[in-house]
């Protein structure tokens, strides 16, 4: 049986075009997925993310451009995971998982029948056993003695029991379903995994496998996600999609800011500086277009009118911005729970709390696995429900405001500007109108009906009317969900900003690292406070118990995939363990690799730079020694010499980050 070979390059965009009508979602989208990366995928909402790895699958065709597709045909064993996938069996749990694997489960009936033949010593007994041994070498080649048994292992990493295997899928949720389709794809993907969003119905645990797989595989991943704690965990590179158009990074998602940063800075520099060109060439004009040199102004008028015009970076990428109103000044201490547990039908859901105290601008997560009481905490304290036992007092002057996941401070009988004016009826319509723009609610926007919005949408109206009402006490329910990057970061600042205290329910890591102060986690019918961050108490917010890390030792070591040693044909599968520590080497091969690696590319670096300084240089003198007079030929090396500061400004800052790299790895 002939086997194709596969090539580092698995998979390419080349400057793909892409439109929906009259919309033009790709612009000139380049991408290369090569062997051994591991991509995460970032933009707003809408930015086309899902629609790259569309074309990838054929399920769209590029108006313009080619696309290398990762086929079969070329060898490539692909697994592809996202939310809408509807399983394609009506069979268990285990079956849905190697439905794939058709020819697996073939091929393992076919040696059942062909041992059962040889065990009755006919006269064809030689046929019998030579076809045997090809069905064996064909089913060891497709790792059938070990897919069963890799693919109990990740169900069981998903948080499914052996009693779940042989449930039936239509019985499941549907988070319980996307698990199924998730261990799915890990299953099929040996070669290239396409994973978009995988991490929305997993709980910390599974999370914390699925990082630890990742960065354990031989396989490529590309992975879309607005989880910025799980990007930095597994990224190697970044795609950012950006108002259709695509740009790559090397590094993972802090990395990918920085650079991101400094592209920015750079970029407004060029902006102001061709701003004060052009107010200087429109001036010029103004003052002789009627004068003796009127053929000089009609030049440079003309030269205007073609000028490749550089788009203001602020108005290009303003974020949605959140900014609270002055408050009423409460005392210092905002709130108080005394004895406090919450359940439902009279039964505590945790052991009651016997006091907290919560201070004025004090923010504080509350963490913990689905289900233990988290949202029904905050339920209570807002009043919405009672306490199973003791209560909650409000501070002095204390005014509480309540954002829950389902926004029900949304009256679905507005319109977005009918929401926030019921809130303010004398504030005048420009008063408003100014306000709504901060949260991007602009032009045709602010009449549209709160029941047209998308999760997002409701997720800033709602903030926006928390903030018009004015509050000292934030209760948060996982405020970032249906929220892109940006819309997180701005929700991060405004919560960091806000003078009053806040409480954050949140699986969001990232969100969590950065603004909480002090941690209430729930587990186990026991709610524990804890004064520090996510950072200082992360094995512990994690559910690591027992640990290294609850000494405070550092970030925990991520779990490793299973064993894929085959077992022999007679002994029956076992799932294998969930996490199998290796043993390292004596010398760390990959390390020396990686130092290679890095001193090259540090090499590299040094020499661009030191080829675009003298360039630059040459450019300078020639440039000095130029009659302004000529205008259109000093104007044309100009701007040469500004795009040779701007590859220099680059070229610095990828040596920089290049040599930052090898001291990393030669500590």
């Amino acid at each position: 049986m002939a086997f194709l070979l596969k090539v580092s390059m698995l998979a390419s965009l080349n400057h793909v075009d892409l439109r929906f009508g009259p919309q033009e979602v790709l612009k000139d989208v380049t991408w290369a997925i090569q062997e051994g990366e591991c991509w995460g995928v970032i933009g707003r909402n809408g930015a086309g993310k899902s629609t790259v790895f569309k074309l990838l699958l054929a399920q769209l065709e590029a108006d313009a451009g080619t696309v290398v597709r990762p086929t079969k045909e070329r060898g490539i064993r692909m697994g592809h995971y996202a939310q809408d996938l509807i399983p394609e069996t009506q069979g268990s749990v285990l079956e849905e998982t190697l439905a794939a694997f058709g020819d697996v489960e073939r091929l393992q009936h076919e040696m059942r029948e062909l041992e059962h033949r040889m065990g009755e010593a006919g006269a064809d007994l030689t046929e019998v056993m030579d076809r045997y041994q090809k069905v064996t070498e064909t089913f060891e080649h497709l790792d059938g003695f070990t897919i069963r048994a890799r693919a109990e292992s990740i169900l069981q990493s998903l948080g499914f029991t052996a009693a779940d295997f042989e449930r039936p899928v239509e019985t499941l949720s549907g988070g319980q379903k996307s698990r199924v389709m998730l261990a799915k794809a890990v299953l099929q993907g040996l070669d290239l995994l396409l994973l978009d969003e995988p991490t929305n119905h997993l709980d910390l645990p599974s999370l914390r496998w699925l990082e630890g797989f990742i960065q354990d595989t031989d396989a490529t991943v590309a992975v879309i996600s607005h989880d910025r704690y799980f990007l930095d965990k597994i990224a190697t590179e970044i795609l950012e999609l950006e108002q259709g158009r695509s740009r790559a990074y090397e590094g993972n998602y802090s990395e990918f800011m920085q650079k991101k940063e400094q592209e920015l800075e750079l970029l407004e520099r060029h902006y102001e500086q061709q701003q004060a060109y052009i107010k200087n060439q429109e001036e010029y004009i103004r003052r002789n277009i009627a004068g003796q040199n009127t053929k000089q102004a009609r030049g440079r008028r003309t030269h205007l009118a073609r000028l490749d015009r550089i788009q203001s970076p602020l108005r290009d990428r303003r974020k949605v911005k959140f900014s609270f109103p002055e408050t009423q000044r409460c005392g210092d201490i905002a709130l108080v729970l005394e004895n406090a547990s919450v359940g439902w039908d009279g039964q505590a859901l945790f052991k009651p709390l016997e006091q907290l105290q919560l201070k004025r601008g004090q923010k504080m997560g509350i963490v913990g696995l689905n289900g233990t009481g988290k949202s029904t905490m905050l339920k209570a304290i807002s009043e919405e429900i009672p306490f199973i036992t003791g209560n909650a007092r409000l501070g002095s002057q204390v005014k509480l405001g309540y954002f829950d996941q389902h926004h029900r401070n949304l009256d679905p009988r507005n319109t977005v500007f009918q929401q926030i004016h019921a809130v303010t009826p004398n504030a005048v319509k420009q008063d408003i109108l100014g306000f709504l723009a901060k949260f991007q609610f602009r032009g045709d926007e602010v009449d549209k009906p709160v029941t047209a919005l998308s999760g997002g949408e409701r997720a800033r109206l709602s903030i926006a009317t928390l903030i018009r009402n004015g509050v000292n006490l934030l209760l948060l329910d996982e405020p970032t969900n249906h929220m892109d990057i940006p819309s997180m970061e701005a929700m991060e600042d405004t919560i960091l900003s806000f003078t009053g205290a806040a409480i954050v329910v949140t699986h969001d890591r990232y969100l969590l690292g950065r603004v909480a102060d002090s941690l209430l986690r729930v587990h186990e019918g026991r709610a524990e406070f804890r004064e520090g961050g996510y950072e200082e108490h992360q094995a512990w917010v994690d559910l690591d118990l027992g640990s290294e890390d609850e000494a405070g030792s550092g970030g925990s070591e991520p779990p490793k995939k299973p064993d894929k040693k085959p077992e022999p044909p007679q002994a029956k599968a076992q799932p294998a363990p969930r996490a199998a520590a290796k043993p390292h080497a004596p010398i760390d091969k990959d390390k020396q690799r990686a130092l290679k690696r890095a001193e090259r590319i540090v090499a590299e670096a040094e020499a661009k730079v030191t080829a675009l300084e003298a360039t630059l240089t040459e450019y300078q003198t020639a440039l000095a020694a130029m009659d302004p007079a000529d205008w259109q030929a000093f104007s044309e090396r100009l701007d040469g010499q500004k795009g040779l500061e701007a590859d220099l400004a680059y070229a610095m800052s990828d040596w920089e980050a290049a040599q930052g790299a090898l001291e990393e790895l030669q500590r």
